[in-house]
């Protein structure tokens, strides 16, 4: 248990053979003052143990039936010595825990479930600054250019371990990626995700945002009239500057991409590679 960090989240379930009692009694920090039966020498063993290190019992959190407490029946006997324990600080996390008398774990000792909400945090990704291949602009040309400097450099060798093979290839891929293809600058700009973006654009955005701005502020129904209409055709105007911004990107990338085939499955070959270390290289 020490060894557990606290940011951890811990649960522990399971037989434990042990009764700790309807109610509480000076476990009221442990016992949650729903349980069953007597408490008895295993009983108090455990609540101890979780009073040392910070745990309550989930399955005497919340007042149930009978058949929704009792985890070991049989002819003679019926008992609680089932168990399911969580961290104080996660307790919120468990929203109910019961046993399911319909279904059996053994011969036995009866199901015991816990209903937990777990919310997952997105995690933000961090974005450097740090200069990087402009893979983007690989082209099947590009890769064949690649391929012609990547031969001599002995890149493509495949004697020795797997792990030297891939590391001397990337090194070598990488090293002429950034004599071919070039380096970026490394500062992003404000519309970095639009490759289509261009002066007109930003013109027209910026005026369709002084429209609405304008729209929004006036109150006096003639006016708010006349700076809906100024505003539409703002917005109008922004939207065309933006598709035929984007044409005209498509229309410059698909002319730098005719009659740019790839002749053999070798040169195949190397642009797949290259095109798996260009998505590594965006995830990292």
């Amino acid at each position: 248990m020490g060894g557990i960090p606290p940011t951890e989240k811990l649960f522990i379930g399971g037989d434990f053979n042990g009764h700790i009692g309807s109610i509480s009694g000076g476990y009221d920090d442990v016992h949650g003052g729903c349980g069953f039966g007597d408490r008895n020498g295993g009983g108090v063993a455990l609540l101890d143990f979780a009073k040392a290190f910070g745990l309550v019992v989930a399955n005497s959190s919340f007042p149930k039936k009978e058949e929704h407490l009792v985890t070991f029946r049989s002819s003679v006997a019926k008992t609680q010595i089932d168990f399911l324990l969580l961290r104080k600080d996660d307790k919120g996390l468990c929203k109910d825990c019961k046993v399911i008398p319909s279904e059996n774990l053994t011969t036995q000792h009866k199901v015991l479930v816990i209903d937990l909400e777990i919310k997952m945090r997105k995690r933000k990704r961090v974005v450097d600054d740090r200069p990087r291949i402009k893979w983007g602009s690989l082209t099947m040309t590009g890769a064949l250019v690649m391929g012609e400097k990547l031969t001599p450099m002995g890149a493509w060798e495949s004697s020795g371990e797997a792990t030297n093979i891939w590391d001397r290839m990337t090194n070598c891929i990488r090293e002429v990626a950034r004599e071919v293809l070039g380096v970026s600058t490394g500062s992003r700009g404000r519309h970095r995700g639009d490759w289509w973006w261009n002066g007109e654009v930003q013109e027209k955005v910026e005026a369709k945002k002084v429209a609405y701005a304008k729209l929004v502020d006036r109150k006096d129904d003639e006016e708010k009239r006349t700076n809906r209409e100024l505003y539409k055709m703002a917005r109008k105007e922004a939207k065309l500057a933006v598709t035929a911004a984007k044409i005209a990107a498509f229309e410059l990338k698909i002319r730098k991409g005719e009659g740019l085939i790839l002749e053999k499955e070798e040169h195949k070959f190397k642009y797949l590679i290259l095109k798996t270390l260009f998505n590594s290289e965006r995830r990292s």
